[in-house]
């Protein structure tokens, strides 16, 4: 069957308008390994140096589908009750390109015992640009060789490149094995223009997360942690529902579903993971379409490698006792 949209074509759809709006907030299917990642207040809350790195390939098969790499490394500052980090990411979709990088800072403040609440902001800076080599038009002309003309005078022939301060901003609850977060992300970052007559613009879109989670302990060896992702930009809403059961802390696996209702429907996720030594955690997961581009694709693919310091920063082994050998 052919396929009817590709992402280059929606792209060029879209810049049939002098303000484009942008960019979709990206997605992760094994968000419950990586909460760094949607929310800045989680910086700093596992009291230890955690660094990841998720490659993600999504809609497989389709051309110009999207494709993320996110690197992300956070820990605790003890003496002033607070965490910093700091995540890159770059995410390409077609003739499309958005790459930034934000450092973060959270205050966290211990409400009681096993309770602490975080609050969290990032600041950085985003770049966007367009490939466009790889767009084609109706009007355009492209033969014979050497010729290459989109005859609009929205779109660029070459590469065009633009970048704005972007911040974001994120709330973080913990009280013992149950989580709460809500992030903006960006909650301020102005409208990107590019060329000397200012007709192409990028607006970015302000979207709103909500998590929450909770872990219920079986004993020594067995946990199940099921957790509610809700995405929305107020006019269009996505929700998440996920769980994770762990063996021995060193093997897990779980299943997701994303989209309740039947215009946000997307997909059903199957992952899974192990621990291969004390600080190093490897996860995939596999998703299947179920939206209307499920004819179009082979299912999406991630990939999560995570590592973590696995001791509170500051501190380490003693050093040896010495003693004067006058007194042995």
């Amino acid at each position: 069957m052919r396929k009817l949209f590709t992402c280059l074509q929606l792209a060029v759809v879209c810049l049939c308008t002098p303000l484009l709006y942008a960019q979709q907030a990206s997605q992760y299917s094994l968000f419950l390994l990586n909460p760094y990642a949607y929310n800045p207040a989680y910086a700093g809350m596992e009291n230890t140096l955690v660094a990841t790195g998720v490659y993600r390939q999504q809609w497989s098969s389709l051309n110009g589908a999207p494709e993320t790499q996110h690197l992300n490394i956070h820990l605790p500052l003890y003496m002033i009750s607070s965490g910093v980090g700091f995540k890159a990411e770059n995410d390409n979709i077609g003739a499309h390109r958005t790459t930034q990088a934000v450092l973060t800072y959270a205050f966290q403040r211990e409400l009681g015992r096993n309770s602490m609440l975080s609050f969290g902001v990032s600041g950085g800076f985003m770049q966007y640009a367009l490939d466009g080599g790889k767009l084609r038009t109706p009007e355009g002309s492209y033969e014979p060789a050497g010729v290459f003309l989109h005859n609009d005078p929205l779109l660029p022939e070459g590469k065009l490149t633009t970048g704005t301060p972007v911040f974001e901003a994120g709330i973080y609850f913990q009280w013992n094995d149950l989580a709460l977060g809500m992030a903006t992300q960006p909650i301020f970052a102005p409208v990107l223009e590019a060329g000397n007559s200012g007709g192409f613009g990028l607006e970015p879109v302000r979207h709103y997360l909500a998590s929450l989670s909770y872990q219920f302990e079986f004993g020594r060896n067995l946990a199940i942690k099921p957790a509610v992702l809700l995405k929305t930009d107020i006019i269009e809403t996505q929700t998440e529902i996920s769980t994770i059961i762990r063996w021995r802390e060193n093997i897990f696996a779980g299943a997701s579903f994303r989209g309740m209702s039947t215009s946000a429907r997307d997909a059903f996720v199957i992952l899974g993971g192990l621990r291969l030594n004390d600080r190093t955690t490897l996860a995939y997961s596999f998703d299947i379409p179920l939206s209307a581009l499920e004819v179009a694709n082979r299912g999406s693919h991630e990939l999560l490698l995570r590592y973590e310091l696995n001791k509170p920063i500051g501190t380490g082994k003693l050093p040896p006792v010495i003693y004067n050998p006058r007194f042995f």
